[in-house]
């Protein structure tokens, strides 16, 4: 890990009572899965299966898609880093700023790679680009028709669309379905966000059946662990009950940002999402993000580490009424 990430709680000292760095839904964990995966500890004393391959017809049932045309991983992050390597030594194009693992991964495996805006995206000559769609950190979306166009005029280049956040707009559409049409799309999903188990690691992969079948030959045997399998088959088997409500979310994130605007010396930035970044003008990022770890143990993300983003920025994710509240009212005495 070259760049670092925002949700840093294992570094911190102090028992932070509000996360705004995270952007997994901040209502936690459904009950039901947790007890599920509880059930299922007494199985870690045998090996999961090598490839976690149980999970695809399940996906594969769940997107109406072909049960070959998955790959499960470490977390999403497993995914690029087998991408990359797939891909090494080629050149890459990044839209930018965004998730820093992809430059991470294009450096560990030696591509050649530019960070480049949306507007540049016609342009690049890249092998491989890499799209988060809907944005970290920003929350901005390119739309169906945009994706696809690129697809058809560049058909010489892989992209891959980070849907990890699919599930926290009503903006756009996950573009699954567009895996049997286009053979040079890849997309990467992840559990973790939207079902608030970051710390199992379940990621995966949709792609066409020969690309899937490459990136399966770089993987390492067991990178998913017995619980995370686990996991993944309850949520497919129960997916749309245990999915939130992402309408009341986005209500609670418009009423949040109505209320983070009225205060002076920031800017909040349009997003399509539940997290969102706002622009300090007056004081650095960091200090806040120290000041609020230290006096109110509060967590946000300070952004400025994100390349291509220039400015003093602080990342927010929406949590409960309450800590929302809460952020304000600090925000306005210590602004």
């Amino acid at each position: 890990m070259l760049n670092g990430h925002g949700d840093d709680l294992h570094l911190i000292e102090v028992e932070i009572k509000h996360n705004f760095s995270s952007n997994v839904y901040y209502k936690g964990c459904p009950k039901t899965l947790l007890d599920e995966v509880s059930r299922c500890v007494n199985q870690i004393q045998s090996y999961p299966s090598p490839t976690a391959n149980e999970l695809n017809e399940l996906a594969a049932k769940k997107f109406q898609l072909k049960s070959n045309q998955f790959l499960f991983t470490n977390g999403a992050t497993e995914a690029f880093y087998l991408i990359a390597q797939l891909f090494s030594n080629k050149k890459a194009a990044i839209v930018a700023p965004t998730f820093a693992e992809y430059e991470d991964a294009c450096k560990i495996f030696h591509l050649d790679y530019e960070l480049i805006n949306v507007a540049e995206l016609q342009n690049t000559n890249a092998n491989l680009v890499f799209i988060c769609n809907p944005n970290n950190p920003n929350g901005n979306v390119l739309f169906k028709a945009e994706l696809e166009y690129l697809f058809q005029e560049k058909p010489n280049t892989i992209f891959v669309i980070d849907e990890a956040y699919i599930e926290f707009t009503t903006s756009i559409e996950s573009i699954v379905s567009l895996t049997s049409k286009y053979n040079n799309l890849i997309i990467v999903r992840s559990l973790t966000k939207t079902f608030t188990i970051p710390g199992l690691r379940l990621g995966y992969v949709i792609s066409d059946a020969s690309l899937i079948a490459k990136l399966l030959t770089l993987k390492m045997p067991w990178s998913v662990n017995l619980l995370a399998i686990k996991a993944g088959e309850y949520i497919f088997k129960n997916y749309d009950k245990l999915q939130f409500n992402v309408s009341e979310l986005l209500e609670e994130t418009a009423v949040f940002k109505k209320q983070l605007s009225k205060l002076n010396g920031i800017r909040v930035c349009e997003s399509d999402t539940s997290y969102f970044l706002i622009e300090l003008f007056d004081k650095p990022a960091n200090e806040l993000k120290h000041y609020l770890i230290k006096e109110h143990q509060i967590l946000v993300r300070d952004a400025t580490n994100f390349n291509k983003l220039e400015g003093e920025y602080v990342r927010l994710s929406t949590q409960s009424k309450d800590a929302n509240n809460s952020l304000i009212q600090i925000l306005k005495a210590w602004i």
